[in-house]
């Protein structure tokens, strides 16, 4: 408790005397308030809920009905409406019909259940080869300190975190405890990297390998380490580790660990990459809209401090650098240009933004982390030719000699596929089943690669006295190998966390060194285990004495979905204090509470779209199988109208989460990168939005009344200009409408001078005709067009108008439909009788064919896509 409480004190002050600057808190951007609701009487409200739309009963040995004028009418099979001129088969055989509209959503859902059938093999065929050849990082794998730190001689005896103290005088150093996170080093780490350095005057290096780049979809992936024998040891498994991991997130194997990041594929789909690649040479043929690239680890920022009792505290600053790659007949090479929106720039970018808080949440990269703080540490000790005990390197000898040799040199592709099809509407007709069919070929490469050599971590002329070693440019020429190369330049991939960019040699920036971070024989630092005391108080939710944000801080940090790292036990290491650190974790973490309240906000919209939610909300959850209707994507239009926002009592909602919502299945529900439920439920004639958070209670975020939606004219001619406008083409719609006894007709005009004109009659009667509504792509594309004809020559609106408008307001049952099939007839001259159904013309549905199948694949350390399409379309 002492020990945590220490801890806590120090948490988020600044105490190595540096100026951090305006240290502001950072405040997510305006998320929106939600408007006020529509009140409502507690009456209304129950009489919504007791609402029970009509059910459609089929004629099951016909699949028709008889309509008010004695005419027998097919209906679809799907939506159970009248079938107009012209219809394709059902799937439910040669006698049974559907609407156009409707075709295309069953060729859809069945494309997207061929790809939940495939993404399941596909995912049960990964697990399966993830177990057979060792992929997936243990948390048993990190190396423990205490049996080392003896050997090295600590007489301390640490249960919990290591420190490397300098003696200035004898320039020796020795193995302390500490309490202090960013002083920790990890003993086995720095020995392996210590013998690395010594023997081969580098880091370690790692890389996953095509075993043929010209073929890059079914070569293997070959392991390759420098030194070779890094192969098996702790160092070479957290780099191979940490790079297939990254591999796997660019690829969307895993929901992503911050809020409201994108994976590669993600961002290859929203920048629509496919297209890019079409404009720049013609028509995507055969393998021109392929491309490959590197992603790789960087330092950013590396050097060593010391503390007033002269710890040494080594700091990089990490991040993830991307390129696109051509295949050259030297093999793949850097493309002149990677132009800033390609998919690899963007996730680069966006990981490197937020890898403190990855690091913080992913046992992987903290500890590919930890392993490049060791890798500095060594350099350091080599280049400022301190003392070392030759045991320690005997000790990395032996550990060397103890690892088992590499079971798995060689390991599958890693690959993932997306299905993306689009299936066309025009005139009424499938004219197109799938756009864009061509497959497509990203692939990226990588590795670790630790560049120290660029850095020349101390100062060899004025060692003494420093309190910051810093990096500065190294004379000896980095090593790497041949195939990274482009011209003169090596060009690593994977992890690079080489140096030799940045001149780190002025010492100005630290004012002053940090408190004392070690203890010897006895004291608090050897005998506590910091790690554990953290995460019992994480679980406790208990820290006394500390600050509510801080508290808050950490719980978001930790006690989300994608933190695995709590499951490190004693081995878990705890956020570095310092307010540097803690304030760059506070940002990230208010930027990821901004996209949440605007998620929030943007769901309680009645405009929300199930199938397009936005780019606040996971791009899993936007539909990539789309249906076009006269140029307009199906995913971009609203699928409900006349929802109105209801403003009901606490008491309302707590009735319907109790009574109600257990009992109900709702229409939509999705699941966020950080756990967080968005559900729609129907419940009469209220739509209920309700949002579970981990670890609380569904609540109702948002009701709505579905009422009849309302049509309003666009500012647009005169109405005496209008009605000399000669008519061209008619149209006829059928659209259902859960609030009347039956289903609603309308007819939509066009004129010679491009007017649109919607007219119907209107459920008291009356007639309504509306120039250019708003809206009206999108009503349409939830309706059922029926029948199209062209108008008699020389009729003008305005003889529509008056005719109708002159004869008795007309009210019963089928009242729509009779004025509906009345002005198509005036207009036209063209009867109905015979025509339902199309019983001239009866299509088979189109055969499915090949469809766009975007997939990427890495290829272990690399990422390679392969593409293999979507069956169904």
């Amino acid at each position: 408790k002492e020990a945590f409480q220490q801890y806590m004190d120090k948490f988020g002050d600044c105490r190595d005397g540096s100026n951090p600057g305006y240290a502001r808190k950072a405040f997510p951007w305006y998320s929106g308030k939600l408007p006020e609701g529509e009140k409502v009487s507690e009456e209304s409200l129950k009489a919504a809920l007791a609402y029970k739309p009509r059910e459609k009963r089929l004629n099951k040995p016909n699949l028709t009905e008889v309509d008010s004028e004695g005419e027998e009418i097919p209906l679809c099979t799907k939506c159970s409406m009248p079938v107009g001129e012209f219809a394709y088969q059902g799937r439910e055989g040669k006698h049974t019909c559907v609407h156009t509209e409707c075709m295309a959503q069953v060729l859809t859902k069945e494309a997207q259940r061929d790809e939940e059938v495939r993404n399941e093999r596909e995912q049960q065929k990964k697990i399966l080869n993830r177990r057979e050849f060792d992929i997936g990082w243990r948390m048993d794998s990190v190396p423990g300190n205490l049996p080392l730190a003896e050997k090295m001689g600590c007489k301390a005896s640490p249960q919990g975190l290591c420190c490397l103290v300098l003696d200035e005088a004898s320039k020796t150093v020795k193995v302390c405890a500490t309490l202090e996170p960013s002083a920790a080093v990890n003993l086995e780490y720095l020995l392996l990297a210590l013998k690395v350095r010594k023997t081969a005057s580098r880091e370690p290096l790692f890389s996953l390998d095509p075993v043929d780049p010209h073929n890059l979809e079914t070569s293997p992936q070959k392991k390759v380490y420098e030194p070779s024998w890094l192969s098996g040891t702790s160092a070479g498994d957290v780099m191979f580790q940490a790079d297939y991991f990254l591999k796997e997130l660019a690829l969307g194997e895993y929901p992503m660990p911050v809020v409201g990041m994108s994976s590669v594929f993600d961002f290859s789909e929203m920048t629509g990459k496919e297209n890019q690649w079409a404009a720049v040479n013609g028509l995507m043929t055969g393998k021109e809209n392929q491309w490959a690239g590197r992603e790789w680890f960087v330092v950013r920022k590396a050097e060593v401090r010391m503390a007033e009792d002269n710890t040494l505290i080594p700091h990089v600053k990490m991040g993830v650098e991307a390129r696109e790659q051509v295949l050259t007949k030297n093999g793949l090479e850097d493309a002149p240009v990677t132009l800033p929106h390609h998919p690899l720039k963007k996730f680069a970018e966006a990981f490197s933004r937020h890898f403190d808080l990855i690091a913080e949440r992913k046992s992987v990269i903290f500890h590919l982390r930890e392993l490049a703080k060791a890798s500095v540490m060594a350099k350091y000790l080599v280049d400022s030719k301190a003392r070392v005990d030759p045991k320690w390197y005997t000790l990395a000898d032996e550990i060397v000699k103890k690892t088992q040799p590499e079971a798995h040199p060689e390991i599958p592709q890693l690959w993932n596929m997306r299905g993306n099809s689009r299936i066309k509407l025009k005139n009424g007709r499938l004219i197109d089943m799938v756009t864009g069919g061509q497959s497509s070929l990203q692939a990226i490469y990588g590795g670790v690669e630790f560049g120290l050599d660029r850095f020349e971590l101390a100062q060899r002329h004025a060692l003494q006295g420093q309190p910051g070693m810093q990096l500065g440019q190294s004379g000896r020429p980095m090593f790497m190998p041949q195939r990274f190369q482009l011209g003169q330049r090596e060009m690593p991939q994977g992890v690079d966390l080489n140096l030799d960019k940045f001149s780190l040699s002025s010492t100005e920036t630290f004012a002053g060194r940090l408190p004392p971070c070690s203890g010897g024989v006895g004291s608090l630092e050897a005998r506590t285990t910091l790690g554990k005391a953290f995460l019992n108080s994480l679980r406790q939710r208990s820290w006394p004495g500390m600050k509510a944000d801080d508290q808050n801080l950490l719980v978001n940090i930790f006690t989300v979905p994608q933190c695995d790292r709590t499951e490190e036990g004693d081995a878990f290491i705890p956020p570095d204090p310092n307010m540097a650190y803690i304030q760059k974790l506070r940002n990230t973490v208010s930027e990821e509470k901004g996209i949440r309240e605007r998620r929030k906000t943007r769901f309680a919209d009645k405009n929300f779209v199930m199938a397009n939610p936005g780019c606040d909300f996971p791009r899993s959850w936007t539909s990539r199988f789309q249906v076009e209707l006269e140029g307009r994507i199906s995913y971009t239009v609203p699928t409900k109208f006349g929802l109105v926002k209801l403003n009901v009592e606490e008491s309302f909602k707590r009735s319907v989460l109790e009574d109600l919502v257990p009992n109900a299945v709702p229409e939509f529900h999705q699941v966020t990168e950080d756990g967080v439920h968005f559900r729609i439920y129907k419940l009469g004639s209220l739509e209920v939005r309700t949002i579970e958070e981990p670890e609380a209670a569904e609540q109702v975020h948002q009701i709505f009344s579905a009422r009849g939606a309302s049509w309003e004219a666009q500012a647009a001619k005169s109405e005496a200009a209008l009605h000399k406008e000669k008519l061209s083409k008619c149209k006829m719609y059928i659209e259902s409408c859960e609030h009347e006894a039956c289903n609603h007709y309308y007819m939509v005009l066009e004129t010679e001078q491009k007017s649109i004109v919607v007219t119907e009659r209107l459920a008291d009667g009356s007639l309504s005709w509306v120039q250019n509504p708003q809206n009206l792509e999108d009503r349409n594309s939830l309706a059922k067009l029926l029948f199209t004809a062209d108008c008699k020559e020389g009729m003008v609106l305005g003889d529509a108008v008056k005719h109708f408008e002159a004869l008795p307001q007309e009210t019963g049952l089928g009242f729509r439909k009779h004025y509906a099939k009345a002005l198509y007839k005036f207009l036209s001259g063209r009867q109905l009788r015979g025509k339902w159904g199309g019983s001239a013309r009866r299509y088979a549905a189109p055969q499915p064919k090949r469809g766009l199948g975007m997939s990427m694949g890495f290829n272990q350390g690399s990422s390679f896509a392969r593409n293999a399409g979507i069956r169904g379309l």
